[in-house]
């Protein structure tokens, strides 16, 4: 759980509510993360890299070459030898591609046996064509790509619930950083107050977290 403070400072960072639970999930879920590590989509800085373990090596790619960052093509076959990756990170762009089963069978092919792909994928948002935009997956949606493709395993987050995913809807509303710092924490409080059975039955998340072993 995303603690008070880091949500009070990334509201008077200026940061949406959605980066300071994503940064969070990135931060607790890659701790263990070790090798060669393929960032898929990352852009030229994304605010993660300051949370993923040090010593790993990244190598990152993004649909737009910058500063180095290579340019790839999502929606061809992955420019890298079979099982050369320990790792890959696929945040917020599995939307993007033409195909996206495709695609994650050519993240199985690259990864090592026993790798993982740590994956995010966002639910109640707003659209993001980067350059394109074509879907929204369920968690069930996820876990049938996830196996489809060749996963073993496959564990799925939801991250947030209906005050979080308006809060993030809401966002460019909230002009003054200020409040966001502030009102921030009563949004995830507001989160644990939805009933758990509606949780289960009818959830609401920002995004979806996933991590698949191979």
């Amino acid at each position: 759980m995303t603690s008070v403070i880091k949500l009070i400072r990334g509201g008077f960072a200026g940061k949406s509510i959605g980066r300071v639970l994503f940064n969070d999930m990135v931060e607790h879920s890659c701790a263990g993360m070790r090798g060669r590590v393929l960032d898929l989509a990352g852009g030229a800085s994304p605010g993660y890299l300051a949370v993923l373990p040090r010593g790993i090596d990244l190598v990152r790619t993004n649909r737009v070459a910058s500063d180095g960052v290579g340019r790839i093509d999502f929606n061809r076959p992955l420019p890298f030898e079979d099982a050369s990756f320990d790792a890959v990170l696929l945040f917020n762009a599995i939307y993007i591609a033409d195909d996206p089963a495709l695609l994650m069978r050519e993240i199985v092919r690259i990864l090592k046996s026993g790798g993982a792909l740590y994956m995010s994928s966002p639910f109640i948002a707003n659209e993001m064509p980067e350059p394109h935009d074509y879907v929204r997956f369920t968690a069930e949606g996820l876990e049938r790509l996830c196996r489809g493709a060749g996963f073993s395993r496959a564990s799925i987050a939801r991250v947030g619930e209906r005050a979080s995913a308006a809060m993030a809807l809401l966002g460019p509303f909230f002009l003054f950083n200020i409040i966001r710092g502030l009102v921030y924490p009563w949004v995830i409080l507001f989160d644990k107050l939805v009933p758990a059975r509606v949780r289960k039955e009818h959830p609401c998340p920002m995004f979806y977290f996933i991590v698949c072993r191979k």
